[in-house]
């Protein structure tokens, strides 16, 4: 006799098949449970799982249907969880949300150099990142290639994102640009991370040596806003969108590449979130973010 989780598995096979269609009703469990000769209990166990991985819709005591995305839901459900590390962003985070249970993000410290070491000890299955390399001008490639060399990876292209100074409303310092940094409090993000290296960078260019001591660090970009924007701060870098969200005023210094590191063998459990990116319900509510540009998402290129 077949276990609650077989016959979840099983279902989810129809509907990633096809054989139970987006709105599909499932059939009663008492009913299920007499055609298969099992306890309704198993039956039910199994529909609770398809409900928890968002395969199926509805109250736990009224007929379940199969959901609008419920196909990459159950794909998602048969390869299973993807375990996700690397950059903080607030448009990942929107993705990961939609996505549910099926992705978990690896315990530790958020940033593009922490995740991509977390990918090549196995820890992670794929790493979003933003890393830019001066001596080639390019990003991600040679990170990518020299960490995880020997390996075929993919680099999943999942939006352009807008970097500029956090400043507090109506910029009492009267910030410019960077030039205008070496007499601030700044926000940092930790070591690790791609906007800290990306600050370091613009300081480097601009000569400047700044007091890390007077500043603080912030675990994401929506701390790094809040910081500035509370007072306990002077400035910082961070995206658009978090300086937006805490009603900061913002000065645009970059635009980046977010992308995804997926190993080639990692690539059938990744499908099911890059289906997710292209569906029209997420693409739509990514876009209503400010400072992204969601033109060229899902273009793939190999790392040589």
């Amino acid at each position: 006799m077949q276990t609650a989780r077989e016959l979840g598995l099983r279902l989810a096979s129809d509907v990633f098949e096809g054989r139970l269609g987006p709105g599909s009703q499932l059939t009663a469990v008492r009913v299920l449970a007499g055609e298969l000769g099992c306890a309704p209990a198993t039956v039910a166990g199994a529909y609770a799982q398809l409900r928890s991985a968002g395969v199926i819709t509805g109250p736990p005591r009224a007929r379940a249907r199969v959901a609008a995305d419920g196909a990459a839901r159950a794909r998602a459900m048969l390869v299973g969880r993807l375990r996700l590390a690397g950059s903080d962003d607030l448009a990942l985070d929107v993705l990961l949300r939609m996505a549910g249970p099926q992705v978990e993000v690896v315990p530790g410290s958020r940033g593009s150099v922490t995740g991509l070491g977390q990918l090549s000890r196995g820890v992670a299955d794929v790493c979003a990142m933003h890393l830019f390399h001066p001596a080639t001008g390019r990003f991600n490639d040679p990170f990518v290639g020299r960490l995880l060399g020997g390996e075929a990876v993919v680099l999943v292209h999942l939006w352009r994102r807008d970097q500029g100074l956090v400043l507090p409303r109506g910029n009492p310092l009267r910030i410019r640009g960077v030039a205008d940094l070496g007499r601030c409090r700044l926000a940092w993000r930790a070591p690790g991370t791609g906007s800290r290296l990306l600050l370091e960078r613009l300081l480097g260019d601009h000569s400047l040596v700044v007091d890390r001591r007077a500043g603080l660090i912030a675990e994401s970009h929506v701390g790094v806003a809040a910081a500035v924007a509370c007072g306990a701060a002077d400035a910082g870098l961070a995206i658009r969108a978090a300086a937006e969200a805490v009603d900061a005023e913002w000065i645009p210094v970059a635009v980046e590449p977010f992308e995804l590191a997926v190993p080639v063998t990692a690539m059938p459990a990744a499908e099911p979130l890059l289906d997710l990116l292209a569906g029209v319900s997420v693409h739509a509510q990514l876009a209503a973010l400010p400072g992204y540009d969601l033109s060229e998402s899902g273009r793939m290129r190999r790392v040589a």
